[in-house]
């Protein structure tokens, strides 16, 4: 936009609004022609990647979802976490890790690694509790092993000199446990969990067939563009190119053997695949990251009619459970606002109101 609004007043923003809105259109417009256009040539350029999807018997279906929050007070700052699982319609388990923290640089960052491990503890609990049905893990494994080793490195700058922040110890235990009963591992070597990132960001075909649109679209725009209904591509390595250490995040030993886990859990990253998958012509084509394990046409039947058969409602772009766990663990604010007022009133009977409000109250004005 190269219009000049500082001398509109009061219309400025309203102004600045309306411009954005046309020129996000035309952008939106040329990308809309551009799929339209050129998909028989990029569905000619993909078709040795095309299968119709084959049928297979429907399992039980199980998604295991994860959210964090934060409400920062003045002098100090609630967070809380919370995963969830839920089976067909059930919740099944859920964990939640509710604590008060002095003020800490990049809290968000290492709560996200934090929700991670979380939602990978509870989806490996479940993992061992049933021997059958089909687990779905909300977002991507290596967007999770991003977070985490984020995390980690976090984990080992604060430890460096063996003096470490002392809010440390409230989470210590779960990572501990986590390295220590192997569940990263057992989720990663099991042939009953996949993933599904709603908010993929991948775009390496785009890269390939369609240059002039990076940075417009994603790959799963441009397999929901290509993709006929009821169809899938064929799957490629999750890690396409060869990347050592991918886990480089820590020299702490936060378990006894954790250089070998570490190698079972790069291992493990060795053998994802991911696969396009649209199943109908109402809706887009999905990305579903899955095990060497169910690339096999008998079980990857059986994975595909599973997830389609719990997509059982048209404006909800995922299957059912996982769309419920979401909902779920998003009442993690809410219930941290309850926590952060609760506090707040129990001790304004035993300290001067003023000294509570300064300490927990809010540390800008509420919305």
């Amino acid at each position: 936009m190269s219009e000049d609004y500082t001398n509109l007043g009061t219309a400025a923003l309203p102004a600045a609004v309306l411009a954005a809105i046309t020129t996000c259109t035309e952008a939106c417009r040329a990308t809309l022609h551009s799929l339209t256009d050129e998909r028989e040539r990029l569905r000619a350029a993909l078709d040795r990647r095309i299968r119709p999807a084959p049928n297979g018997p429907v399992r039980r279906l199980c998604a295991v979802d994860g959210s964090h929050a934060t409400m920062p007070a003045a002098g100090a700052t609630f967070t809380a976490i919370a995963a969830a699982a839920v089976e067909e319609d059930t919740l099944t388990d859920q964990e939640v890790l509710v604590q008060l923290l002095p003020p800490v640089e990049e809290l968000d960052g290492m709560l996200g690694g934090l929700r991670c491990v979380l939602e990978l503890r509870l989806l490996a609990r479940r993992v061992r509790a049933t021997s059958s049905g089909l687990f779905v893990l909300d977002g991507s494994f290596y967007s999770m092993l991003l977070e985490i080793n984020r995390l980690l490195v976090r984990y080992g700058q604060d430890h460096r000199g063996g003096n470490p922040p002392a809010w440390w110890a409230a989470f210590r235990p779960l990572l501990h446990h986590f390295f220590a009963d192997e569940d990263w591992r057992l989720v990663l070597e099991c042939r009953r969990v996949i993933a599904h990132a709603k908010s993929a960001t991948s775009a390496n075909d785009v890269a390939t067939l369609a240059p002039h649109l990076s940075g417009t679209i994603t790959d799963r725009t441009l397999w929901s563009s290509v993709l006929n209904a009821g169809e899938y591509s064929l799957p490629v390595s999750l890690i396409r190119q060869d990347r050592p250490h991918l886990l480089t995040g820590t020299r702490s030993q936060l378990s006894d053997n954790f250089r070998e886990q570490r190698s079972a859990i790069e291992h493990g990253y060795g053998q994802l695949y991911v696969l396009y998958y649209r199943p109908d012509a109402v809706g887009p084509a999905y990305r579903l990251e899955l095990p060497a394990a169910l690339i096999a046409r008998e079980p990857l039947g059986a994975m595909l009619s599973t997830f389609r058969s719990a997509l059982r409602a048209n404006n909800l772009q995922e299957p059912l459970p996982q769309f419920l766990a979401d909902a779920i663990c998003r009442q993690v604010g809410h219930a941290l606002a309850a926590t952060a007022e609760g506090a707040r009133t129990a001790l304004q009977n035993e300290f001067d109101l003023n000294l509570v409000q300064r300490y927990l109250g809010p540390y800008r004005t509420p919305r």
